[in-house]
């Protein structure tokens, strides 16, 4: 097995949420808390200006701030190689809240820990794909393994936007296909 992560086609995503909302549904998540979130944000490429969407979650980075900074290693690497979260040893502390350059692990009031996308591995035991991969309306997401996304296929994806952190501090398990061109990327 390669390197597992998501895939996000910005030139297909259309803003809906429904990928945001097929996970909170399926984690019930508290108010205000969200594993995926969709957010629209302005661009300007080469003086056009235009609106684009972000559906982002935990990156199961391969360099993850949370898995090194977890005191109790309640963050860990799965044994698929994605970031996943051990409840039963979190002290709720929310140091990987402050470290994940993402936002992504988020601190439950209700619950006492922190919490965060571990890719629906649940469902992907059973064969089957993330929730928000199966709401996606336009097929805009998916989540393989990226290694098997080679050569000129390979050319058409950049792992940041402009409005995400340098992938070189976390190597993120994010592929993007973007709406304003690689070349615009960093």
């Amino acid at each position: 097995m390669g390197r597992l992560g998501f895939i996000y086609d910005q030139t297909r995503c259309l803003g809906c949420n429904a990928c945001q909302m097929a996970c909170k549904d399926k984690h019930n998540l508290e108010a205000g808390m969200f594993f995926r979130r969709v957010d629209t944000i302005g661009y300007n490429q080469n003086g056009n200006m235009g609106w684009m969407h972000v559906s982002g979650t935990c990156s199961h980075c391969a360099e993850a701030a949370c898995v090194k900074e977890c005191p109790t290693g309640a963050m860990d690497y799965m044994p698929d190689g994605t970031v996943g979260h051990k409840r039963g040893m979190c002290i709720g502390c929310g140091i990987c809240t402050w470290v994940c350059p993402y936002g992504a692990p988020k601190l439950s009031h209700r619950r006492g820990i922190a919490m965060k996308c571990d890719s629906c591995a649940d469902a992907r035991k059973e064969g089957y794909k993330p929730v928000c991969v199966e709401a996606c309306l336009t097929h805009c997401l998916d989540f393989r393994d990226l290694d098997e996304i080679s050569g000129s296929e390979r050319d058409n994806y950049v792992s940041t936007l402009e409005c995400l952190p340098d992938a070189a501090q976390t190597a993120p398990s994010l592929l993007i296909r973007t709406k304003t061109g690689k070349e615009e990327q960093k």
